[in-house]
């Protein structure tokens, strides 16, 4: 079990990209932590944590197997979580997909399968473990092409854009943020949304107009670690903008 001091955050889709990058933030400044690097194959997840392994000091990087889109596999994860440590302090639901195959009907069904749906299935599994914390923090990743207000300002540096796969997925992901938010809040959860800015992954190619990874997660780590209790909350935080409109 964790002890009273520990801080025990899981965060999805961490084998690569952004989540990739949290991990190694946290686990290079964070003493005595426990982080799960969530992976839909134990065998990624393992390759990725022994790349951060030398970077952590007094925190552990553990590697769990968690493919948001299967129940069995969610809920596997929980019950391995609660057996082993007994409590989350915090979920970042991170992992997300940014374009499937198919028609526009399947492509739709697809991306708001996995950013939308298995984002509240995953949560709803995880949250009597959060309940659990002292200091419960919530998590989701997502964009600023997600914000409804963004799209429709001629200013913004994305105006334009047609992606309605993903842009829809994630204004909904916003929304259920939102219900998240103003649900728990009064127990004392901090629940807020990220947007990590246009950075090179694999979801857009390695763009190379983006910029780096590692750069996207800075106001990301900052929420998993604030433990006070005038904390952000309901926040719709953009790490290059400060934040974005609902």
């Amino acid at each position: 079990m964790a002890t009273p001091t520990q801080t025990v955050v899981l965060i999805t889709g961490a084998n690569q990209g952004l989540g990739y990058e949290a991990v190694k933030k946290l686990a290079a400044e964070q003493v005595d932590y426990i982080i799960l690097l969530g992976s839909r194959n134990l065998e990624n997840g393992k390759k990725a944590a022994s790349t951060i392994v030398d970077l952590a000091k007094g925190t552990s990087v553990v590697p769990i197997t968690i493919d948001i889109d299967s129940d069995d596999s969610v809920h596997e994860a929980a019950t391995k979580v609660q057996e082993t440590y007994g409590r989350l302090d915090v979920l970042f639901n991170n992992a997300a997909i940014g374009d499937a195959e198919g028609t526009l009907r399947q492509k739709m069904r697809s991306i708001i399968e996995t950013n939308l749906i298995s984002s509240a299935v995953t949560t709803e599994a995880f949250m009597p473990l959060l309940r659990k914390s002292q200091a419960p923090r919530l998590l989701f990743m997502s964009s600023g092409i997600g914000s409804i207000g963004n799209i429709l300002d001629p200013n913004f540096p994305m105006y334009g854009l047609d992606n309605k796969p993903y842009s829809t997925s994630k204004a909904a992901l916003n929304m259920l943020a939102a219900i998240y938010s103003v649900q728990y809040g009064k127990e004392g959860f901090k629940v807020n949304v990220i947007c990590p800015g246009f950075r090179a992954t694999r979801m857009n190619g390695f763009d190379e107009m983006a910029a780096k990874a590692e750069d996207g997660v800075i106001l990301a780590c900052e929420l998993i670690v604030r433990t006070d209790k005038e904390g952000p909350h309901g926040t719709f935080a953009a790490q290059d903008y400060g934040s974005w409109p609902w």
